[in-house]
């Protein structure tokens, strides 16, 4: 399946799903980039930490579901990482309408990768807390992959030689291993996995 990119002008909304927004100024800076890029951000996250979660998972979940429903929102921007995703999915079925991305990395992965199981992609990316930290490079990469621009190849250095061909999952270990037995894990036949 093949999602309609967020265009500049589209709604995003901002969900902390993981743990607790502590540092404030960083989201508000990750804000501003995405709006420097044309986009409207709105920001709908539970504002009561739950000991190391961003609210109790009951509040977590309904501004998950909010934003997934919502028709005039284009995209999810994660807020941060931590923990606490993976707990969202226990009962959960992606209500049906239109899918949308989602966006971020590291706890996200249970969400990214539940979404997969359902063959819905999504961006394995920047959270809007770390945004202003990362790199000219790797924003620039964000701006393009979400605008469905051309990626240039990663470059690196490999570990062993030789080719590889298949599609490319990436995903936080831990997170990804408590996916295992359940409904959210995708298929991983012909993946080649990008581990953080």
């Amino acid at each position: 399946m093949l999602l309609q990119p967020p265009t500049p002008g589209d709604r995003l909304r901002v969900v902390a799903l993981s743990g607790p927004i502590t540092d404030w100024e960083a989201l508000t800076a990750g804000v501003a980039l995405w709006e420097a890029e044309g986009y409207r951000v709105e920001v709908d996250v539970v504002r009561e930490p739950w000991g190391y979660l961003a609210g109790r998972d009951a509040d977590r979940r309904a501004a998950l579901h909010r934003a997934w429903i919502d028709p005039n929102c284009a995209a999810i921007l994660c807020a941060r990482g931590g923990y606490g995703c993976a707990r969202l999915l226990e009962g959960w079925v992606w209500p049906a309408g239109r899918p949308k991305w989602v966006i971020g990395f590291s706890d996200t992965t249970a969400l990214l990768w539940s979404l997969w199981s359902q063959g819905i992609p999504s961006l394995h990316g920047p959270l809007i807390t770390t945004l202003a930290q990362e790199s000219d490079a790797s924003r620039q990469r964000l701006w393009d992959a979400v605008a469905g621009r051309p990626l240039a190849p990663l470059q690196g250095t490999p570990w062993v030689s030789g080719q590889a061909e298949g599609w490319l999952l990436p995903a936080n270990l831990t997170v990804a291993t408590h996916l295992i037995g359940t409904p959210h894990l995708p298929s991983l036949e012909g993946a080649i996995l990008a581990l953080e």
